[in-house]
């Protein structure tokens, strides 16, 4: 939607991977403290790469597909860090394509390749622009990149890729809380429900901006008032 209605072809998501990863473990408190640390780049590699590579299938850029499916492919960046870069086909043709960057930081090599991508793909010279997604990328804001990258960072990437989709996960005052961002709504915070964790999470707040952890915190002392 953000992307066909709005025309926002430079897009950041985050996908939640604590639940995938933990929650076949035996002892419950390891899926609980799990939440909002999800192991390394190479673990969480594994579990993000096949939801990415479905979402991608599932993105209905147009409905004429003459009965075929989108081919999904797949190139390993940087093994250690667990990054790829996939790229989706549209039997329609390649002004459907897709491209999504899985697991970037903020070594310099990503912004090389994010520009690279950007020139050869999503933002070409003379060309219709195309869906770029940047898939829960290790950063968070100017400051990740310490004081000498960050204003680079804000030019290229902070301030042009607008995050659409967003699911985070954590534990705040002993209780799990969820921020979810979807397009164009405001980042709305849910907590889960203490004395039955069965029962739907209940939404306590909405915020325009991602809000702070002092700002979560805020949310949740009233809320135990």
């Amino acid at each position: 939607k953000a992307y066909i209605q709005d025309g926002l072809n430079l897009q950041t998501i985050r996908l939640p991977l604590s639940e995938s990863i933990y929650a076949d473990k035996e002892e419950g408190f390891v899926a609980d403290r799990a939440i909002g640390w999800q192991g390394g780049p190479q673990e969480t590699y594994r579990y993000l790469s096949p939801l990415v590579s479905n979402l991608l299938k599932n993105i209905r850029m147009t409905d004429n597909t003459g009965g075929l499916t989108v081919k999904v492919s797949e190139q390993v960046l940087l093994d250690f860090d667990g990054s790829a870069l996939q790229t989706s086909e549209h039997p329609a043709g390649p002004l459907y394509d897709i491209q999504a960057m899985l697991q970037p930081n903020t070594d310099g090599y990503y912004l090389k390749t994010i520009k690279a991508v950007e020139e050869q793909f999503s933002n070409t010279d003379g060309k219709s622009k195309r869906l770029f997604l940047l898939v829960n990328p290790a950063w968070r804001d100017k400051s990740s990149w310490g004081f000498f990258g960050g204003k680079k960072a804000q030019e290229l990437i902070l301030d042009r890729y607008t995050t659409t989709y967003a699911v985070d996960q954590f534990v705040v005052r002993g209780r799990k809380v969820s921020l979810l961002k979807c397009w164009s709504d405001d980042w709305v915070l849910f907590v889960e429900n203490n004395k039955d964790p069965s029962m739907p999470a209940s939404m306590v707040g909405s915020f325009g901006d991602r809000p702070e952890y002092k700002d979560i915190d805020s949310a949740l002392a009233k809320l135990a008032k």
